[in-house]
Formats: structure tokens, C-alpha cells, sequence
């Protein structure tokens, strides 16, 4: 009965370091969470990646709405449509943003 001592010994650290673990990687991504929706992500899109953004898509909807975001954050865009008619109109739009 002596010699389970220290394999018991050795299971409750091994239980102990994995319970640590595991409180560590849950605090780690409810603060995540946290920063993302309760601080908001204002910093991880501009300047600080890059100086140029491309967007597909961009004359309509989510892409234009994008695109003018990045343009107000002072990022240089490139801009991908199917259309040139309105790929023009949006891009005298957003130049106004620079």
C-alpha cells in the first residue's frame, strides 16, 4: 500500500497543474471577450497593419462600407469592383474621406 504514495502524489499534481491550466486558458479567453465586446476593437484595423487595403466588393454594401471605413482611418485603399461606372462613383466618394 506504500508504494502508491507517490504515484498518488504525482496524480494530484498532474490533476492540479491541468485544473491550473485549464482556469488559466478560460480567464484568458473571457478577457479576450471581453476586449473585444466590451472595449470595443478600434485599434486592430488601420494604419498599425499595413498602409495599403484591398476590398473586393466595393461599390455595394459591406465592401463599401469597409472601404469608407478604411479611408476615414487614413489607409490608402484599393478598390475592386465588377462595375467601372460604379466603381468611379465610389471612389470620388471616398477620396473626399483622405
Amino acid at each position: 500500500m506504500e508504494s502508491a504514495l507517490p504515484v498518488a502524489g504525482f496524480l494530484y499534481w498532474v490533476g492540479a497543474g491541468t485544473v491550473a491550466y485549464l482556469a488559466l486558458r478560460i480567464s484568458y479567453s473571457l478577457f479576450t471577450a471581453f476586449r473585444v465586446w466590451g472595449v470595443g476593437n478600434e485599434a486592430g484595423v488601420g494604419p498599425g497593419l499595413g498602409e495599403w487595403a484591398v476590398v473586393t466588393g466595393s461599390t455595394d454594401g459591406i465592401g463599401k462600407s469597409y472601404a469608407e471605413e478604411l479611408a476615414k482611418r487614413g489607409m490608402k485603399v484599393v478598390l475592386i469592383s465588377r462595375s467601372q461606372d460604379k466603381l468611379d462613383q465610389v471612389s470620388s466618394e471616398i477620396s473626399n474621406y483622405a
